[in-house]
């Protein structure tokens, strides 16, 4: 609760088609049409200290980066599966590179992690009519999430996403975050895999749990979380003051969401804004 205000960022192959982090399911995009674009996304304008320089005049103080959106495509290096940044035409470890970043300016970091991938079949929803397959299934995500603290040791938060269509049962929650905390025992992790975590994640309203508990609003600066050229929906500085306001009445966290375009560059509303709010927040 301290930190009280971060930055979230939804970057991934959906940004270069610029229509919102769900186009492949929306737009019911083939897995191997989708999967081509890991070939034209190279980042070429991804600078991780650029963004962290962004929060810290924001005066946030702390970034959460999507290392794995249910589209399934990672954003740091795993041997887990060829379908990650490293291996197709960007060369990069955007993943590593963000939390090196981060904590060479004092900010603290966490890792989104989809729990759902719709590049690996079968999927969960398909796995939710085969039982048969469903622990082989489970057990790809748990490798995921070991994998990922193992290579970035020390980040902060574990930010769960994708639960759908399983509960916390399904998930085998329960036994992933007993290996989360033997791994990492320091690290915060979310609700949202089934269990209730170490902090509510409300999305998209600033409503504080009752009986309260530690909770940060996750919402973004326009309408969408991944970059759609056509929304130009930006919220005001004035606006934002007035979340951190609430949050803070509330004792909760407010997680801002940027998208950076495909190439990595960051949205110019989205400097002015923040920039802005930083410097409401030295007055």
């Amino acid at each position: 609760v301290a930190a009280r205000y971060g930055l979230f960022v939804h970057w991934g192959l959906y940004s270069r088609l610029g229509r919102g982090e769900w186009v492949r399911n929306r737009e019911g995009i083939p897995r191997r049409d989708y999967a081509a674009l890991a070939q034209r996304f190279r980042g070429e304008r991804f600078d991780a200290g650029e963004l962290c320089d962004l929060a810290c005049a924001a005066g946030q103080r702390y970034v959460v980066f999507t290392t794995l959106h249910p589209d399934g495509f990672r954003l740091s290096h795993t041997e887990l599966s060829p379908f990650c940044s490293t291996t197709t035409a960007a060369g990069r470890d955007f993943g590593a590179e963000v939390v090196a970043a981060a904590r060479a300016r004092g900010l603290r970091v966490g890792r989104y992690h989809s729990l759902n991938s719709w590049h690996d079949e079968p999927d969960a929803g398909a796995d939710l009519e085969r039982p048969q397959t469903r622990a082989r299934f489970v057990d790809r995500p748990l490798a995921r999430v070991e994998d990922l603290l193992r290579r970035f040791p020390g980040v902060d938060v574990l930010w769960y996403d994708g639960w759908w269509p399983f509960d916390a049962a399904g998930w085998r929650a329960t036994e992933m975050n007993a290996r989360v905390r033997a791994i990492a025992p320091h690290l915060l992790c979310n609700g949202r895999n089934g269990l209730p975590g170490d902090f509510a994640t409300p999305e998209g309203h600033l409503s504080s749990p009752r009986p309260w508990r530690p909770w940060e609003a996750c919402l973004t600066l326009n309408e969408s979380w991944g970059w759609h050229a056509g929304d130009r929906d930006w919220k005001s500085p004035a606006h934002v003051a007035g979340l951190l306001q609430r949050c803070a009445a509330g004792r909760g966290n407010l997680l801002l969401n940027i998208g950076p375009r495909g190439d990595g560059s960051l949205p110019a509303p989205a400097v002015r804004t923040l920039s802005a709010v930083g410097r409401w927040l030295e007055r």
